[in-house]
């Protein structure tokens, strides 16, 4: 039975009305039910009023209490879930705006290239002025090694040899390892022909360099780099190019000997016909000579002075505290401090998030005020 049965059947029960059944059903839900009870109550104290009698105490505060719950408007009561679901929004958003801001960190602008022709590299632990990296410009005697290749008789050389190799290293010193990189090439007699430095997220610096190192120092420039830092990947790989430079030597020479003919044939010339004809020829040969002489030049600098392309990232704190060389202690403090820096780093990205969105809030809390207003004085008419 239930609430409304019950009150259905509460005048019946009063006036006796009920047979056995009833009457034990609706017994057992008033035990059961508080409300029907207070209202089975409430009627039988009506029905022993009359009209000269006074109105029981009970009733009198049955009726008030029920009077004044009718007259307090009914509170609306949101479920939990609907504030668990906002506060979950409010977390989202923020984190949301947090990680949106830390990835606007990192700014294309970061990135700086720097070439030989311009080797001045800022926050690169050395000084930023061009005259700085003078030492690590070419030497001047490459070009007079060079030049062997574009004289007429060229003597036989050994098997020419390009190596190019490409290094990884990770460094927990940045700028210290930065220098220990420059000052190796120097003292192995080689340049910096390129390089640039980006800043990754969390600022991470990453150094890309392309070396010109001498041939015969290659291999102690490789055990120097191999102490500056941590070893993350290594490829050498070898080209022979010994055929393809003895072709270009007996071309050169073809070429020059036409030369020295055309030569002849112009101080023979008797006609103006014959004399544009042979200078002609004589430009065309000229030109040859010069480009073949330029691809031997280029044979020789990639021969004798090899590539070397080295990439130095950055560690974290928290990388540097992973890694098992360190000692225990070292890897601790490492770690406390990767997790204090991520904190702040956390903060500043929340800070600058608030700040961001502070005007929208704003204008979203406002719009929020001024519809409630329009709808509470909408119910009050």
């Amino acid at each position: 039975m239930n609430c409304e049965q019950c009150r259905a059947l509460l005048e019946r029960h009063l006036e006796g009305g009920l047979d056995q059944e009833a009457r034990a059903s609706l017994d057992a839900h008033l035990k059961a039910c508080p409300a029907c009870r207070f209202a089975s109550q409430v009627l039988q104290d009506a029905r022993q009023m009359d009209e000269g009698s006074e109105v029981p105490a009970s009733f009198s505060s049955a009726w008030r209490e029920r009077i004044t719950q009718e007259e307090e408007p009914p509170v609306k009561q949101f479920p939990r879930i609907t504030k668990w679901l906002a506060v979950a929004a409010a977390l989202v958003v923020m984190v949301g705006g947090t990680w949106l801001v830390s990835q606007n960190r990192q700014d294309p602008g970061y990135n700086r290239s720097r070439t030989a022709s311009s080797p001045s590299m800022d926050g690169m632990g050395y000084d930023s002025q061009p005259e700085a990296l003078a030492n690590y410009a070419a030497p001047q005697d490459m070009d007079t090694a060079s030049s062997r290749s574009g004289e007429a008789e060229i003597e036989k050389q050994a098997a020419k040899i390009i190596r190019t190799v490409r290094m990884e290293l990770s460094t927990r010193a940045f700028d210290e390892d930065v220098n220990a990189v420059l000052q190796a090439l120097d003292q192995a007699g080689g340049w910096v022909e390129s390089a640039s430095l980006s800043n990754a997220y969390s600022n991470l610096r990453v150094a890309y360099y392309t070396l010109r190192v001498p041939s015969s120092q290659l291999d102690q420039m490789i055990t120097t780099l191999r102490g500056v830092g941590r070893l993350v990947s290594f490829n050498e790989s070898s080209e022979d190019v010994s055929e393809h430079y003895a072709d270009t030597q007996n071309r050169l020479r073809t070429q020059q000997t036409k030369m020295e003919r055309l030569q002849a044939l112009l101080a023979k010339a008797e006609t103006v016909e014959d004399l544009i004809t042979v200078e002609y020829s004589i430009s065309d040969t000229q030109y040859e000579i010069d480009r073949l002489t330029g691809l031997l030049r280029g044979m020789d600098s990639k021969v004798d002075y090899s590539t070397l392309r080295l990439t130095l990232n950055e560690l974290s704190p928290i990388e540097t505290s992973q890694d098992k060389q360190e000692t225990l202690w070292d890897r601790v403090q490492n770690g406390v401090q990767a997790a204090f820096e991520g904190f702040v780093q956390l903060l500043a990205d929340l800070v600058v998030f608030l700040s961001i969105a502070l005007p929208y809030l704003l204008v979203l809390v406002l719009v929020i005020f001024i519809i409630r207003r329009v709808i509470k004085r909408r119910k009050n008419k």
